[in-house]
C-alpha cells in the first residue's frame, strides 16, 4: 500500500447535522452540486462547482482528512477515505436540500477538539486556512498522533474557553430560532458555571466578541476596594489616560440587595488612581429578573443592570460571534 496523504476538508457549517448524518453512513458529501451537469464525472456546469475537482482527482484510498466543526461545533472529525476519490464518487442531489449532490466514499475514525493538548500548533495554524479543501502532508506525523491517541483523550476539556465553545456549538446545532438559541444557551452555561466560573467564560466570549478591547479578569484580593470582576479598557485619542467599563458579576437569583451597587460604586475612584475614566459601571446579575429588582434600577442612575433576560441577548450575540453570524 503506498504512503497515504493528509487533507484539510470544509463542510456547510450552516448544516452540520445533516453532514453528520451522511458521513455516519459513509457519505461524505460536499456543495455546490444542485444540478447534474455538475456531476465531476461528466463536468458540464461550474457555478462553483470546479473547486471539488482537486478532491476528486487527489484523494486516494487510505487518506486521512480532518473536517472542522463535525460533529459539532469545536470538534474536528478525523476521516478515512475508503475508495480512491475519483472511482467511489458518486452524485446524487439530496432532496430535502436540493443541494449536496457530490458524494465521496469515507468512514469517520474519531474527534478532536483543537486546544486539547495532543493538538499541535501545527493543525491549529492550519485550521484557520478558510479554503474549502488543502493538503498537511507537510504535518503528516502531527496528524498521525492524533490516530495513534484514544479519542477519550482528544476530547478532553480542562479550560472554561472550551467548555463555553462546546456549550455554544452543541446548541446552535440544535436549534435555528434565535430567540430559542439565547434561551438553550443560557440554559446551558447556567448549569455548567458557578459565580467564578462565570467571570472567566464572560471574559473569554467579550474578547471574542469584542478583539479590539482590553478585556481582563480582575477579580481577587483587590476586588474588596474596587468591586470590579472585569475591566475593559479603551483607548482614549485625545488625551493620556484611558477610558474603561467596570463590571461586577453576580450569580444571584430572586431579590437583590442594594449592596452590589455599593460595591460596583468603589470603581470611580479606585480605577481613577490607574489613570482610568469610568465611563460604565455594569452589574451582571445572572439569574435575577428585571421586575423582581425594578428599585435597583432607580436607585443610582449611573449603574447599569443586566439581569436574566438582557444576560440571554448578550449570550446569544457571544455565540453568534463564535459561529460566524456576527
Amino acid at each position: 500500500m503506498s504512503k497515504r496523504s493528509y487533507w484539510c476538508y470544509r463542510v456547510d457549517t450552516s448544516r452540520l447535522k445533516f453532514f453528520w448524518n451522511e458521513l455516519i453512513e459513509a457519505r461524505l458529501r460536499q456543495g455546490w452540486g444542485w444540478d447534474s451537469k455538475q456531476d465531476l464525472r461528466n463536468f458540464q456546469l461550474d457555478e462553483g462547482a470546479g473547486r471539488n475537482r482537486p478532491m476528486f482527482n487527489n484523494v486516494k484510498k487510505g487518506d486521512v482528512l480532518l473536517i472542522p466543526q463535525l460533529p459539532n461545533w469545536g470538534d474536528v472529525a478525523l476521516v478515512e477515505a475508503t475508495e480512491d476519490w475519483n472511482k467511489g464518487y458518486r452524485f446524487d442531489i439530496d432532496k430535502n436540500t436540493g443541494d449536496f449532490g457530490h458524494i465521496f466514499p469515507a468512514k469517520y475514525l474519531k474527534k478532536f477538539t483543537r486546544n486539547n493538548e495532543n493538538v499541535t500548533g501545527n493543525i491549529r495554524s492550519t485550521l484557520k486556512n478558510p479554503s474549502r479543501f488543502w493538503s498537511i502532508n507537510h504535518y503528516s506525523e502531527d496528524v498521525e498522533r492524533l490516530l495513534l491517541s484514544q479519542e477519550s483523550d482528544l476530547s478532553k476539556r480542562q479550560d472554561h474557553e472550551s467548555r463555553l465553545e462546546s456549550s455554544i456549538g452543541n446548541v446552535f446545532n440544535e436549534v435555528f430560532d434565535e430567540k430559542l438559541f439565547a434561551e438553550k444557551l443560557f440554559d446551558k452555561l447556567s448549569e455548567q458555571f458557578t459565580r467564578e466560573e462565570w467571570e472567566y467564560a464572560l471574559v473569554y466570549g467579550l474578547k471574542q466578541l469584542f478583539p479590539y478591547y482590553q478585556i481582563d479578569r480582575v477579580g481577587g484580593k483587590e476586588e474588596k476596594n474596587h468591586g470590579t470582576d472585569i475591566l475593559i479598557k479603551l483607548p482614549s485619542i485625545l488625551s493620556n489616560h484611558e477610558y474603561a467599563i467596570a463590571i461586577q458579576v453576580k450569580d444571584y437569583d430572586g431579590f437583590v440587595g442594594e449592596e452590589v451597587i455599593r460595591q460596583i460604586n468603589r470603581a470611580d475612584a479606585y480605577w481613577a488612581t490607574e489613570n482610568l475614566k469610568l465611563i460604565e459601571k455594569i452589574v451582571i446579575i445572572t439569574k435575577a429578573k428585571k421586575e423582581e429588582n425594578v428599585r435597583l434600577l432607580e436607585h443610582d442612575k449611573s449603574v447599569k443592570f443586566i439581569f436574566a433576560h438582557e444576560l440571554k441577548g448578550l449570550l446569544s450575540e457571544i455565540g453568534k460571534s463564535f459561529i460566524g453570524m456576527k
